[in-house]
């Protein structure tokens, strides 16, 4: 059983989720990349998370936010719900498409953690080894300070309010700076980004070629079989980090600090099974206060 998770308005987050058996399903096209920026456009702004950056990889994706409201958990349901639902209408395929494991959420702790997780997740294609360079990835692939992309509700699956519907005939997807560089003009946090990317790029690139291994490049990505997947094994059973920080001892403070949410968390709701209905939850419980609208406390962290 997956262990609770808070749930805190303002925090900045890495998500990320893998396609079933790392099926290349998310195989980049045009048609899927409208798809996918469609729908991040439609809920990003319906639940107010802001995005910085986001790269769609053919068997996994990921997505850097910050949650001021604490939607995330509605934002990563409704975005895994409605694009496999749009995706299996486009192939006319009915079976599931996100592996049965949880979501991946990873707090940053810090802005320069976060930057970082910007840098990775731009990097990503390179990493796998499937393009040299991140911007000849033919997927979804933006961060900040990339201006807005306005993107057509896509045809297939979804309806409009003439059709009795509520999907908006035109959304627009956009990039939020990072918070927390508060002390830095527009463009030199671009500049920074940039070179973080940058650097991450150059790093995987490096890594590839010290081991005499090439890139697999953009054409034959998009000419990969939806249904195979890669060659090598999946690493399992890995440790799922749920707090980054380049900080020590800001990341072992910030790890008690989840350790004794856990354990209230649990105290409180062996009590409310038990009927004690006026038990008061912890502040960054999630489901409890929306399913059975449990009292929560202040944050003490």
């Amino acid at each position: 059983m997956t262990k609770a998770q808070p749930v805190y308005e303002g925090d900045s987050l890495l998500l990320t989720r893998r396609i079933r058996n790392q099926t290349f399903l998310l195989r980049p096209s045009k048609k899927l990349n409208n798809l996918i920026r469609y729908v991040v456009a439609v809920k990003s702004a319906e639940l107010g998370v802001p995005i910085h950056a986001i790269c769609v990889m053919s068997n996994h994706w990921h997505k850097c936010i910050t949650d001021p409201l604490a939607h995330v958990v509605d934002f990563q349901r409704d975005c895994h719900t409605f694009i496999a639902r749009a995706l299996n209408a486009m192939h006319g395929e009915f079976e599931s498409i996100w592996s049965s494991s949880p979501p991946s959420r990873v707090t940053c702790a810090d802005p320069l953690t976060l930057l970082q997780k910007i840098a990775y997740t731009m990097a990503n294609p390179v990493e796998a080894g499937l393009v040299r360079h991140g911007k000849s990835w033919p997927g979804v692939r933006h961060a900040w300070p990339h201006p807005p992309i306005t993107i057509a509700r896509p045809k297939e699956f979804f309806r409009g309010e003439a059709d009795g519907g509520e999907w908006p005939e035109v959304a627009t997807l956009t990039f939020t700076r990072p918070p927390g560089f508060e002390n830095m003009s527009h463009e030199e946090l671009a500049e920074k980004v940039a070179h973080a990317i940058k650097a991450a790029e150059e790093n995987s690139r490096s890594k590839r070629t010290d081991k005499g291994q090439s890139f697999l490049g953009r054409k034959k990505v998009c000419e990969q079989n939806r249904h195979h997947r890669p060659s090598g094994r999946a690493k399992r059973f890995q440790l799922s980090p749920k707090i980054a920080c380049r900080d020590a001892a800001l990341r072992i403070e910030r790890l008690r600090a989840r350790k004794t949410w856990l354990h209230e968390y649990e105290a409180a709701r062996d009590e409310w099974i038990t009927g004690q209905r006026g038990i008061l939850f912890p502040i960054g419980t999630y489901k409890m206060r929306v399913v059975h609208y449990v009292r929560c406390g202040d944050r003490s962290t």
